[in-house]
């Protein structure tokens, strides 16, 4: 895909109370991983306010280029904390993901506290050394995992993980196979924890997962993803 053909929308400071007064962004449907087992089956973007929003940030009603994007992201006050992508994922072909996209973003957002997550597959393409590059360049994309096995590979590849998993589970943290630790994220097990008190997801110890309930009107179809993939 072109990123001329794709809009990106830039919220300066969340209404969210999950995420708190942080910066965060919205991509086009578009950019959205066809490796993705969540994606039409269960992703939490695809309900509420959330989704009418993406719809319009989509069809291009919302948001901007992507040139336009990048300047007001280089515009936000020097550590600011932003997180990338309520909704979509990083720009790609086929699953391959633009090279562009990464190295601008990168440059764009050297003065931020800047997170996202991808369900892009690692081992496709150039996918690998991009990811590595972004992380090791204060980008820090969270590679979204189903499995603790590939919890376990992802953080063996020097590559931050994160994780879904069903939402009565109970424990808050617990150790994978190959010992790395799995958290359960703090915001979402307080009510007062916003994105923007913890930032585990921008920062963390290497061999620390961040594990994700499942929530949002689809998580019976993600948690169906969970069995099957276990």
């Amino acid at each position: 895909m072109k990123l001329s053909s794709l809009s990106f929308h830039l919220s300066a400071q969340s209404s969210n109370a999950k995420t708190g007064p942080i910066a965060v962004s919205t991509s086009s449907r578009l950019t959205c991983s066809p490796s993705c087992p969540f994606f039409e089956n269960g992703c939490y973007a695809e309900s509420g306010p959330l989704l009418l929003h993406w719809r319009k940030v989509t069809m291009g009603e919302r948001g901007e280029t992507f040139g336009k994007f990048l300047q007001r992201l280089k515009e936000l006050p020097a550590g600011r904390t932003f997180r990338h992508n309520q909704a979509g994922d990083l720009p790609h072909n086929a699953g391959k993901i633009s090279r562009t996209f990464i190295k601008k973003m990168v440059e764009s957002v050297r003065h931020l506290k800047a997170f996202t997550y991808t369900h892009h597959n690692v081992n496709l393409g150039e996918n690998l050394s991009l990811l590595r590059f972004a992380n090791r360049n204060g980008f820090k994309i969270n590679i979204s995992c189903e499995s603790e096995a590939q919890v376990d590979s992802m953080i063996a590849a020097d590559l931050p993980a994160v994780i879904v998993t069903k939402a009565d589970e109970t424990r808050t943290q617990w150790r994978t196979k190959a010992g790395n630790i799995v958290l359960v994220c703090p915001a979402q097990r307080s009510d007062t924890t916003t994105c923007a008190d913890c930032m585990l997801c921008h920062k963390r110890g290497k061999k620390v997962a961040i594990a994700f309930l499942s929530h949002g009107t689809g998580k019976k179809k993600a948690e169906a993803q969970l069995s099957q993939g276990s």
